[in-house]
C-alpha cells in the first residue's frame, strides 16, 4: 500500500478513512486559510512557467535533479498531494464526504486561462463552512456571469459526472490540503493537468492507485480500442499475438482502459498482487 496508507490509514486504503474528511480535521493546523492561500495561488499560476522550470532541471545532471525533485516532493506530500483512485473508489470517496461543491479547476485556468466548472468538485469546502471562499474563488478566477461557483451536487449526482468524465478518458484524482485532510476530487487530462505535466518529467504529486490493470488474453481480440485510453503509456499491443497488453511498470491503475474495452478484457488487480508493480507509487 502507499505511503499515505501506512501514515493515515492504519494499513488500509488512506482514502477511504472518515477521519480525512472530517469538520474537525478541516479546522485544525490553519488548515483553512491555507486553502484560501491556495486558491489564490494557484490561479495566479502559468503553466507555461511551471514548464520552463522543470524543462531547465532536466539541464541538470541526472542526480541532482533527481535530489532536488525528492526535497520538493516530500514537501508537496506534507501540503498538497494526490493519488490515483479507479471508479468503484471514486463512489466510496463521494459517500463519505461531508458536502460536494463543483469549484473551478485551477489546473486549466493555468493553462487555458479559462475558468470551467465541470471537472473539480470541492469535499467539505463550501461557502457554507468557510467564509470568504466564494469570494476569493471569484477574485482569483474572475468567472462570467454564466458560471455558477459552488454549485451543490448529491453524492449520487457526482458520481453519475465522474462516469461520464471516465468514458472520456480522464483520470480520477483526489487531493489533500495539508495532509492527510482531503479537500478535492479531480479528473484530469494529460493535456492541462499541472500534475500530469510534472509527471511528464518524473516529478510526481501523486501516487499510482492502490492497484494495477491487467488483460485477459483469452479474451483480447486484438481490437486496440483501449490502446488510445490510456494517460501514461501504460497499454500496448502485441503485433505477433495480436492482443493488447499491459505494462505494470506504466501502470497507475486508474481502470480507465476498461471502458473502452467491449470484451472485458481489462482488470484492475491490487497493487500488491503484482511482482513488478507491488511496490511502485
Amino acid at each position: 500500500m502507499c505511503q499515505f496508507c501506512h501514515q493515515h490509514g492504519e494499513g488500509k486504503k488512506w482514502y477511504l478513512q472518515a477521519k480525512n474528511y472530517s469538520e474537525e480535521l478541516l479546522f485544525e493546523n490553519g488548515r483553512v486559510q491555507f486553502i484560501k492561500d491556495f486558491v489564490r495561488k494557484a490561479a495566479a499560476r502559468r503553466a507555461s512557467r511551471v514548464e520552463e522550470k522543470l524543462r531547465k532541471a532536466m539541464k541538470a545532471p541526472a542526480w541532482l535533479r533527481r535530489l532536488v525533485f525528492w526535497s520538493e516532493e516530500r514537501k508537496y506530500r506534507e501540503d498538497h498531494f494526490g493519488q490515483v483512485v479507479p471508479l468503484e473508489d471514486v463512489k466510496q470517496v463521494l459517500d463519505l464526504a461531508n458536502s460536494i461543491v463543483r469549484v473551478p479547476c485551477v489546473c486549466r485556468k493555468s493553462t487555458t486561462r479559462k475558468t470551467s466548472t465541470e471537472f473539480c468538485f470541492g469535499l467539505g469546502i463550501d461557502p457554507g463552512k468557510l467564509e470568504g471562499m466564494e469570494e476569493i474563488f471569484r477574485k482569483s478566477f474572475r468567472p462570467g456571469p454564466e458560471v455558477k461557483l459552488f454549485d451543490k451536487v448529491t453524492p449520487e449526482e457526482a458520481f453519475d459526472l465522474h462516469r461520464s468524465f471516465e468514458k472520456k478518458g480522464l483520470v480520477h484524482t483526489i487531493w489533500t490540503f495539508k495532509t492527510p485532510f482531503i479537500g478535492g476530487i479531480c479528473n484530469c487530462d494529460r493535456s492541462d493537468c499541472l500534475a500530469m505535466l510534472g509527471n511528464r518529467y518524473n516529478f510526481n504529486v501523486f501516487f499510482r492507485a492502490e492497484y494495477v490493470a491487467r488483460t485477459n488474453p483469452e479474451a483480447c481480440t486484438g481490437c486496440g480500442a483501449c490502446l488510445s485510453r490510456c494517460q501514461f503509456g501504460a497499454v500496448g499491443y502485441s503485433v505477433l499475438n495480436r492482443k493488447a497488453f499491459i505494462d505494470p511498470l506504466r501502470c497507475y491503475g486508474c481502470g480507465i482502459c476498461r471502458g473502452a474495452c467491449e470484451f472485458q478484457a481489462i482488470r484492475l488487480i491490487p497493487r500488491g498482487d503484482d511482482s513488478l508493480a507491488g511496490k511502485l507509487w
